[in-house]
């Protein structure tokens, strides 16, 4: 939703920017700051004279967390004869295509999948088979080429596509469209949600007894701070609020402590843009501490928050029932420590257990063990990001620092902005 100056609110912001709308090149320049880079959100209105208005999060409320969900799935494909979903071998996207089935009733219901190799050189579409075939799953399988199959996303007033992948998700919603799906679900935001925290080994404790946190600790050894974070995490509950919320900030996100806009800004873009990130990092610390979170807390809430809804790729209705209000609500009301399930056979289905309870029992057997990671094609489509002409004229990108960028957050980000202001222009923008 967008806000104008005299208080009207339009979910296009092209309504309130004026006969001929301006583009706000400094808001765009705060898309590369360190938190929105990396966090994947919008800090601001890409137009002049018409701001955001954030986004609220519905008031949490116990709930069976898999009715909560079938009745989002439910709602979601309300009308719908066809229905699409995104799917990629995760456990996510394979909730959202069972409970779908379990409410299509005689719709159709068409799975789509990118075969994209992982890092490890696995075949995505090789574990959805996988997946169909074990679970003898009715659903129509649509394998797209991510070399073949290549589209335009469909561009959108409310700011640049955050998405990694823009052209293999529109090639897929555009598959979707020819097939006649009228609704096209992910598996997105499941991750930030439901996701186990660093930092959590109390909250497991009381949860999952202490042998269920001394698996938790040996299981979050390899990511960030590691197990020492995790021991530093208990001692720093007996630290004053502001203390405790500081050293949460430098042990979790060191290299926020101080964040620098990327050398790829121009000025005075990259300097403006490295004061509003210092400003945010104050501001989400300052709230950290007045709240009185734990370290497990404060995580869980950075990793929802600011949370970006991406707009559709192309002409189908696209959603995520693990953002639907009502699912939120009930995930809201899980402890942290519920998250992780200690009796699961990997650690990637520990730290996914309320996912997994989202399945039907006697599922765990073919389900994957291990999270799938796809370094090499983000990389090649951060390579987009190499030629920004409109950026470059506008003043916004420092060409010569452009050129010897070899950093793919930063590359991505670039090309994502390019193509939204190519976009703008179309629509009649100015960049002045």
């Amino acid at each position: 939703m967008f806000e104008d100056g005299a208080g009207r609110r339009s979910a296009d912001p092209l309504v309130l920017a004026g006969p001929v709308p301006v583009v706000d090149l400094s808001a765009l320049a705060l898309l590369l700051a360190p938190p929105a880079m990396l966090g994947e959100f919008i800090p601001a209105s890409p137009w002049r004279n018409v701001h955001r208005v954030p986004a609220a999060l519905p008031q949490a409320q116990a709930a069976d967390l898999r009715s909560a969900f079938t009745a989002s799935v439910r709602e979601l494909t309300e009308g719908a004869q066809t229905i699409g979903v995104l799917v990629s071998g995760g456990l996510d996207s394979l909730a959202v295509l069972l409970h779908v089935l379990r409410v299509a009733d005689d719709r159709r219901v068409v799975a789509l999948t990118t075969d994209l190799r992982d890092d490890a050189g696995s075949s995505a579409a090789a574990v959805v088979h996988e997946l169909v075939d074990a679970l003898r799953l009715p659903t129509d399988l649509v394998v797209l080429d991510p070399a073949r199959d290549r589209a335009e996303p469909a561009w959108t007033a409310a700011g640049p596509r955050l998405d990694a992948l823009p052209e293999v998700n529109a090639a897929a919603a555009e598959a979707a469209h020819s097939l006649g799906c009228a609704m096209l679900l992910s598996g997105d935001g499941a991750d930030e949600l439901l996701g186990v925290p660093r930092f959590a080994a109390a909250e497991v404790a009381r949860r999952r007894g202490v042998r269920g946190a001394v698996q938790y600790v040996s299981d979050m050894a390899r990511s960030g701070p590691g197990a020492f974070g995790e021991v530093v995490a208990l001692a720093a509950g007996l630290l004053p609020r502001q203390a405790r919320a500081r050293a949460y900030w430098a042990a979790n996100w060191p290299s926020w402590c101080d964040p620098v806009a990327p050398a790829v800004l121009a000025e005075p873009f990259r300097e403006a843009a490295t004061e509003w990130a210092r400003r945010w990092v104050d501001g989400t610390v300052a709230a950290h501490a007045s709240a009185g979170r734990t370290w497990a807390q404060a995580d869980a809430r950075d990793a929802l928050l600011p949370r970006e809804i991406i707009m559709p790729a192309g002409r189908v209705a696209e959603a995520s029932p693990f953002l639907h209000a009502g699912f939120l609500a009930a995930a809201l009301a899980l402890p942290i420590g519920d998250r992780y399930h200690p009796g699961l056979p990997s650690a990637y289905q520990r730290c996914k257990a309320q996912v997994i309870r989202l399945l039907p029992s006697g599922t765990v057997h073919a389900l994957p063990q291990r999270k799938q990671y796809f370094t090499a094609a983000l990389g090649l489509q951060a390579e987009a990001g190499r030629k920004a002409p409109i950026c470059v004229e506008a003043g916004l990108i420092d060409p010569a620092a452009l050129a010897i960028e070899r950093d793919a957050a930063v590359l991505l980000v670039v090309a994502a902005i390019e193509r939204w202001l190519a976009g703008a222009l179309e629509h009649g923008a100015d960049l002045r």
